[in-house]
């Protein structure tokens, strides 16, 4: 490392400790107030995009995990086969704010035409739910339920053995009048808590049926709300430390994210990269305008050495004035950034169906703007770097400016570099996340670097005099003394790239919601399909036009050991695991839902002497504990198998297909008892109602699981990420271009001398526009195509490791991004050709 630069903090530090460092600054100030109140707005702009963006995700984030709690309707959820004691009880209820508790179980409920069906019965006393409402038809029959003796049924169910709202059912030794039916139910245990219809009653009334202390079927839930519902992962743990030897199963919202999927993940993801990019976007403005800023103050740098004055110092006096602005235009940006952030969420908020409350996120604006400052003074450090260079002869030379010398800053690019690294972790704390995206804004740094650094070169060797005179004129401004080739690329290249890759990401992230959408995803389960039936069942579909999606053989079992160890005995394997029935299924190939994360895929049994071959889901396996090439021994309804893992599968749970924890080859479960799952989809409760009624007459044992409602609050939640996305992406872009035009003006005055030189010389203003347009246009060009290309490159890396999508970019919004930017670039050049003909050459000559 070179000892000037070695010594520069220290000398700086020093000398920014130094009164008369200030005292000059602020003289130094006078002559420049205009332009530096210019270059704080590069600040405000970039501090207010990074405060309103991180202020948006903290309040966006606040409003869909309040939003994703009606998923489980409570802010932590206790489940247990065996009844919980009073003793217990009363410990859970002096943790939590709110209690609430149910009892749910199978039994036949009895309808006034003399049909019969199962149905899971779930009696619930307390306010359950906590979050989120349960929608009924009439719409007070659930706030009756407490208070008075009745039922709640699905729609199917009426509509299947023709009974109405006031009709009486029975169900063991009760007869209780139907109160009305559930259109959106309350939150489940589980996706397969149940393999019939619901039906809610009173917990007291479940105890008065008499079927309650014969049932070996039933389960307790315990639902609790928290005074602090950011503690629920706290009293889970406090919980299991407290109840050692419950096999309860607790879960909180972010355990039931599954059934989103991936897309909070994935929108946490894209929030980080739009705030790294709005970070990189504002450093890019200030990194210009301190540049345009020292290259005006040159000759007054080159006094200041003629007279004595060290390079250090004078650094340092211009170092004052970008960290005085840059502090003004940080706080100013803050406050910016709260007004834009309130000002969005006020406006949309009848418009976005999260609840998001408009109020400022203190933490995120004190953290983004510290960070924000300290990224604008490391990144005017750059440009600064250069004073030390300017030397006292250039007070005799005209136009003397700023020299490169970029392989000297290296140090500092380093040092930005991992401050970079630092704020990337605190968006996503994957250190390979983070290193991607900073490596790639270093890739297309010196990508754009090398491009400006080859047209220079290019346009200095095939530029000749047989050129015409204004495209040999226009073409050499890019090599000659006081270009601006280098820095324009930098600017207006990286901020093309950074704009673009933000709305391809946007594109790439609503097109994976989409696919979490999608109209392939089942909304009606058959379950129980013997295998003789599975013909007639898909024939019965067919008949009534609706499509067979799936069809899975399911074969229920429980894990014995775990590497030789009995499960209940196993260290850190969690007792539920132990009463758990699974329900696994085999077959030779994976599903489009999942995706084979580590080890091989077994289609067949390869050794009949050795294990089963068996591939688990990611996070089964780590509740396990184990990996690939551990063993497993299974109690198969009475048969123990022997089962070793060969794959581990990442599952996305929020499409609702078929998809399991435990996947066997072809040659193993074919012969165990077991049944068909079979899924469709339904428009319409009468369509399900129509199916229904079809399948009980030929296979009364058939059981069907609607889960409409269950897919529309996950799709709900999805369609406010994808609204919120498309929000915050635009708002970014929105953002970056006053930082992009702001790239051009700060040219202005060098190009408008020389322009006014060749006006001296006798060139028109049109020839002299001409000229002004044909350099911008290469530029603009260039910074487009390059811009873009990286963009591209870096739309394949998130399609391929992150979003999980096709990496096809919309070429119609690369084509407007192309235009745009060159566009912006030739106006600019036009906009800088104004001052030309309206002032005379001597005037700007003189420095007037």
């Amino acid at each position: 490392m070179p000892s000037n630069i070695r010594s520069l903090p220290r000398n700086l530090i020093l000398a920014l400790l130094h009164p008369w460092t200030w005292r000059m600054a602020w003289r130094d100030s006078r002559a420049q107030r205009i332009r530096l109140v210019v270059f704080s707005l590069a600040i405000v702009s970039g501090i207010a995009a990074l405060v309103a963006i991180h202020s948006l995700k903290a309040s966006v984030q606040r409003g869909i995990e309040e939003q994703a709690k009606s998923l489980l309707g409570s802010d932590l959820q206790i489940s247990s086969r065996d009844p919980i004691s009073d003793r217990d009880m009363a410990k859970l209820t002096a943790l939590a704010r709110n209690i609430s508790r149910e009892t749910s179980f199978p039994t036949m409920l009895r309808f006034p035409n003399g049909g019969t069906r199962m149905v899971q019965i779930r009696g619930i006393e307390g306010a359950y739910p906590f979050y989120g409402n349960v929608e009924t038809r009439p719409t007070d029959a659930w706030s009756k339920l407490p208070g008075e003796s009745g039922i709640l049924l699905e729609p199917a169910l009426l509509d299947q053995f023709q009974a109405k709202i006031g009709d009486a059912v029975e169900f063991g030794n009760l007869s209780l009048r139907i109160l009305g039916v559930v259109e959106k139910p309350a939150p489940r245990a589980s996706r397969f808590s149940s393999f019939a219809p619901e039906a809610y009653v009173r917990l007291s009334d479940v105890s008065r049926s008499g079927l309650l202390g014969t049932n070996s079927m039933s389960s307790q839930q315990v639902h609790l709300q928290l005074a602090d519902p950011l503690q629920s992962s706290v009293l889970k743990e406090k919980i299991r430390a407290d109840f050692p030897d419950s096999p309860w199963r607790l879960e909180t919202p972010e355990d039931r994210r599954e059934s989103l999927g991936d897309a909070l993940e994935k929108f946490q993801q894209f929030l980080g990269i739009l705030a790294l990019a709005s970070l990189a976007l504002g450093a890019i403005g200030v990194a210009s305008a301190v540049h345009a800023h020292i290259n005006r103050r040159v000759a007054t740098v080159a006094i200041l050495r003629c007279i004595g004055c060290p390079g250090h110092l004078a650094s340092a006096i211009y170092f004052a004035q970008a960290g005085a602005l840059g502090l003004l235009g940080s706080l100013l940006g803050a406050g910016l950034g709260i007004g834009l952030q309130i000002g969005v969420l006020a406006y949309f908020r009848d418009r976005l169906p999260v609840t998001i409350s408009p109020s400022p996120e203190w933490t995120a604006v004190a953290q983004t703007t510290a960070a924000g400052f300290i990224v604008c003074c490391g990144f005017s450090i750059i440009p600064l770097l250069k004073i030390r260079r300017i030397s006292p002869v250039a007070a005799l030379r005209g136009g003397a400016v700023l020299e490169g010398g970029a392989w000297r800053a290296l140090p500092i690019y380093l040092l930005l570099g991992g401050l970079l690294m630092v704020l990337a972790l605190i968006n996503d704390p994957d250190w390979k996340t983070a290193l991607a995206l900073v490596g790639g804004l270093g890739i297309a740094f010196v990508a754009l670097a090398g491009v400006a650094r080859a047209l220079m070169w290019v346009t200095r060797k095939v530029v000749g005099p047989r050129w015409p005179y204004l495209l040999r004129q226009g073409l050499s401004n890019l090599h000659r003394p006081r270009n601006q080739t280098l820095l324009f690329l930098l600017s207006l290249g990286l901020g093309t790239f950074l704009m673009v890759t933000i709305l391809l990401a946007t594109n790439l992230l609503n097109q994976r919601l989409k696919i979490s959408q999608s109209a392939k995803s089942p909304n009606l389960y058959l379950i129980d399909v013997q295998p003789d039936q599975l013909t007639g069942v898909r024939s019965v579909i067919e008949k009534l036009k609706l499509p067979v999606l799936e069809s899975a053989p399911m074969v229920t079992m429980r894990i014995e050991s775990v590497r030789g160890v009995p499960v209940r005995e196993a260290a850190g394997v969690p007792l539920w695991v132990a009463r758990r029935e699974f329900r696994s299924t085999y077959r030779d190939s994976m599903n489009e839902t999942e995706t084979l994360s580590a080890g091989e895929w077994h289609k067949t049994v390869t050794d009949p002497n050795g294990p089963v071959p068996l591939s688990l889901e990611e996070k089964i396996a780590k509740d396990l504990q184990v990996g690939i090439g551990d063993e497993l021994t299974l109690d198969v309804q009475g048969v123990p198998v022997k089962a070793q893992v060969t794959s581990l599968r990442q599952v996305d749970w929020s499409r609702f297909n078929l998809n399991f924890f435990m996947v066997f080859p072809l040659g193993v479960l074919e012969g165990a008892p077991g049944f068909h799952v079979v899924t469709t989809r339904t428009a319409s409760p009468a369509e399900s109602g129509a199916l229904q009624r079809e399948l009980v007459m030929d296979f009364p044992n058939v059981t069907a699981i609607d889960l409409t409602q269950i897919l529309q609050t996950v799709s709900d939640i999805l369609a406010k990420i994808s609204l919120v996305v498309s929000l915050l992406g635009g708002f970014t872009v929105l953002a970056g271009l006053p930082i992009l035009i702001g790239t051009l003006l700060n040219g202005r005055e060098v190009r408008l001398r020389e322009s006014v030189l060749l006006r001296t010389l006798g060139a028109s203003a049109k020839q002299v526009r001409t000229i002004l347009v044909i350099e911008y246009a290469a530029l603009g060009f260039l910074s487009a195509l390059t811009g873009i290309l990286l963009a591209l490159a870096g739309n394949a890396a998130l399609a391929e490791w992150v979003f999980k999508v096709s990496p096809v970019p919309d070429f119609g919004l690369l084509s407007a991004a192309f235009a745009i930017v060159t566009g912006i670039s030739v106006i600019g050049g036009l906009a800088l050709s104004r001052g030309v003909c309206s002032h005379p050459p001597l005037e700007v000559l003189r420095g007037s």
